[in-house]
Order: structure tokens, then C-alpha cells, then sequence
């Protein structure tokens, strides 16, 4: 048998079930074979019931399952458990520990809407899902996004979450994360890549390219230190990369580069199901994120494909502070319009140092606010990628 691994065991193959089909020939061999083996045995069958034809198992199994309805479950189940959980903050959880629970206040919006937040970012999906943060614009925050982006899947989802910067031009992620003393990057990946495309890899070798984040619980695949060797990372290089990477973690963030029209670039668009555009309420941060809408948009009308403007539409736009000279209010709401009339949302960051250093960004030094504003935008993200795995599975089961 071959041991080379294509990658398409864990995102094509579809479950086993009660409702598959079983082969015929196998099952009358095993027949065969039992009633060769087994003893006889006589059995008393009444005279009424003896014309009776019983079907086989198998044959009702192939229509559906056995049993199917909910009632049963619905007795126990109830769709939302948030709001039964007592308050841990806000005036509410005070009054009930003064009160030694003797006064049970219910939880607070701001709270419970927390709570729906990451009970979305916990969602699991059919297969590996991709997140692209890209802007052609420099220095609007596509590495503190990413970084924000794996630490909320990371630290709440209790998935495997890893960040990849693909930028071609030896991108920042590598030193604005913690190294752990690890040198290795994903040219260093790349060099060992055939190992890893067998079904004996193991995901135990496979950290050894990465650099895990500790208590923010995602792992970094940096971008190599040689602009010339990152050139050489094209479409082929990115695609055998990406098969690899979606074997052993659930959610990949792409942190990108400034060229759209790069060969990685355009070969993580194709793969990505769930756009993440970061901007500031600037004139030359909103056009330059306008321009890259205008060129997915012109990618589908092109190609005919929808997969481009399919993720413009669903996109999630995070504002974050830049610095330099304040643009006033006026200003700000006519960019946010000329922005939210393209994607599906908007959210803001507000300014936090922790985020703001220019060295490591380390979730754990990064303030509430900041925090919280970051679990917001990754439930935004979730519920994306939760539109895009359903239609997935639609689209499986209308082959069917």
C-alpha cells in the first residue's frame, strides 16, 4: 500500500453511518461463512407468520436510521444554557455574594451576549476552516488581528489553532510572537515536507516547525528570514504546505503580505473561507482595503467563479487605532459607510499598549477592553465560517 498522503482523507471523506449502504457481496460471504461455521439452529416459528417475508437490517438501513425525531432529546435539552448560569460579574454577581446567594439577580446583557460569543467561537465544523487577514496596506494591524484572532480561537474554542505568515517579503509574526528559542520557520518546514505527507506523520514531528504560544494555546508558523527564500514559496509550495497543515489543526489563520497579486497570495484566497480585513478610519487604510474589494469582486466576474465576492460579502472588517493625525468624526463615519455598504460587518479594537509595542504581543498583557472587542470580532468570524461549512454540507448531500 502507498504511504503517500494526498490530504484528502480528512476534508472529502464522508462519515460512516447506520445510513450507508452495505455492500451485497460482502454481506452474503459473511453469511455464507457464518452458516458454515455455526451450528444449526431450530427455532419455532408460528404457522401465521410463516410466509411472512422479514427484511434484513441492512435493507431498512439504507432508507435512514432505525429511530429518528427529537422529542426525547428535547426533554432534556435546552438550546441555550447561558442564561441559567449564575452571574460572575457585573452588580449581579456582587449582590450574590454579599447575599451569600440568597438573592439569585439573572445574569447581566453585557454578560450573557459574552457568553453567546463564545459559544460560537467553541463551534466545531465539518473540517479544517481558513481565516485570510489580508490588506495591502501596511501598518494597519493584519499581524496584531492574527495574533488576536489565534489567541480567542486558541484560548476558548479548545481547538488546535495555528497562524501562518505567508508574507513573501519575510513578514513580522515571527517576532512579534514568542520564539521559545525555536529558529525554525516554514522554509525549514518546507525543506522535510515529504515526511509529512505520508500517513505515518505524526503531529508530535510536525510542532517541531512551530512555535507554540503557551498559555494563549495556539501554535506560529513563521515566515523564513531570507526575503528570497520566502519569493520561492509560490502556489505548488503553499498548496502542499496548506494540505499538511489542515492534517493536524482545526483553524488556520493566514497572516498575509502586501502583494495580492503574489503567487501564495492568490493560492490562500482560493482555500480561505473566511475573510478578515483589518483597516483604521484613514483615507488611504479605507481605499487600499476598497481596492482589494474591487479586485475579488473583478476575480468573480472575470472567472465566473462566486468563491471571490462570496468573501467579500461575508468579511469582517476590524478598525484598529492607528496613530498619526486624528481624522475627524465626520470623516470617519463617511469611510465606516463607504466600508460597511461592501462587507458584513464592522468591528472596532480600542487602543490598548500591549498591542501597540512593536515587539511581542503577549494575549495575557493585553487589557479587557481590547480583549473583549477581539472575542466579538472571533464570534463574527465564527458565525462565517458556520455559513460556510453549512453550505458545504448542503452541497455533499445534494450529490448524494
Amino acid at each position: 500500500m502507498s504511504t503517500n498522503w494526498s490530504g484528502v482523507e480528512r476534508k472529502s471523506r464522508a462519515p460512516v453511518t447506520l445510513t450507508e449502504p452495505v455492500q451485497e457481496e460482502a454481506y452474503e460471504a459473511a453469511e455464507v461463512q457464518q452458516d458454515a461455521a455455526a451450528p444449526a439452529v431450530i427455532r419455532a416459528v408460528p404457522d401465521a407468520a410463516a410466509d411472512v417475508p422479514v427484511k434484513p437490517l441492512r435493507e431498512e438501513t439504507e432508507h435512514g436510521p432505525l429511530v429518528s425525531g427529537r422529542r426525547s432529546a428535547s426533554v432534556l435539552r435546552k438550546e441555550n444554557v447561558n442564561d441559567q448560569l449564575p452571574p460572575v460579574t457585573g452588580w449581579q454577581a456582587f449582590l450574590r455574594t454579599v447575599t451569600f446567594g440568597l438573592i439569585k439577580p439573572k445574569v447581566g446583557a453585557a454578560e450573557l451576549a459574552r457568553r453567546t460569543d463564545l459559544s460560537a467561537i467553541q463551534r466545531v465544523y465539518s473540517r479544517p476552516m481558513q481565516i485570510m487577514v489580508a490588506q495591502p496596506l501596511g501598518g494597519v494591524g493584519k499581524t496584531t488581528c492574527s495574533v488576536g484572532i489565534g489567541s480567542t480561537f486558541g484560548i476558548h474554542s479548545g481547538q488546535n489553532a495555528i497562524v501562518w505568515d505567508i508574507n513573501e517579503m519575510m513578514g513580522t509574526l515571527g517576532v512579534r510572537t514568542n520564539a521559545n528559542e525555536s529558529t525554525r520557520t516554514v522554509w525549514d518546514l518546507l525543506n522535510v515536507l515529504e515526511k509529512f505527507e505520508t500517513i505515518e506523520a505524526r503531529k508530535g514531528d510536525f510542532t517541531y516547525y512551530t512555535r507554540h504560544q503557551g498559555k494563549n494555546q495556539f501554535s506560529v508558523l513563521a515566515s523564513d528570514e531570507d526575503p528570497d527564500r520566502m519569493k520561492s514559496i509560490g502556489a505548488d509550495e503553499f498548496n502542499r504546505i496548506h494540505t499538511v497543515v489542515s492534517r493536524f489543526y482545526d483553524t488556520i489563520i493566514v497572516d498575509t503580505g502586501n502583494n495580492t497579486r503574489s503567487a501564495n497570495w492568490l493560492a490562500s484566497i482560493e482555500v480561505t473561507d473566511q475573510l478578515v480585513i483589518p483597516t483604521t478610519l484613514k483615507r488611504n487604510s479605507v481605499v487600499s482595503a476598497l481596492r482589494m474589494i474591487e479586485q475579488l469582486e473583478s476575480m468573480s466576474e472575470r472567472t465566473g467563479n462566486p468563491h471571490y465576492k462570496n468573501l467579500v460579502d461575508n468579511a469582517v472588517v476590524i478598525v484598529t487605532q492607528g496613530g498619526g493625525a486624528k481624522v475627524s468624526a465626520a470623516e470617519q463615519a463617511d469611510l465606516r459607510e463607504k466600508l460597511s455598504s461592501a462587507v458584513r460587518v464592522i468591528i472596532d479594537i480600542p487602543y490598548d499598549g500591549a498591542l501597540d509595542t512593536g515587539s511581542i504581543i503577549d494575549w495575557q498583557l493585553v487589557g479587557d477592553p481590547a480583549r473583549r472587542a477581539f472575542e466579538r470580532a472571533t464570534a463574527e468570524i465564527a458565525d462565517g465560517l458556520l455559513a460556510v461549512d453549512n453550505k458545504t454540507i448542503s452541497a455533499k448531500n445534494t450529490k448524494r
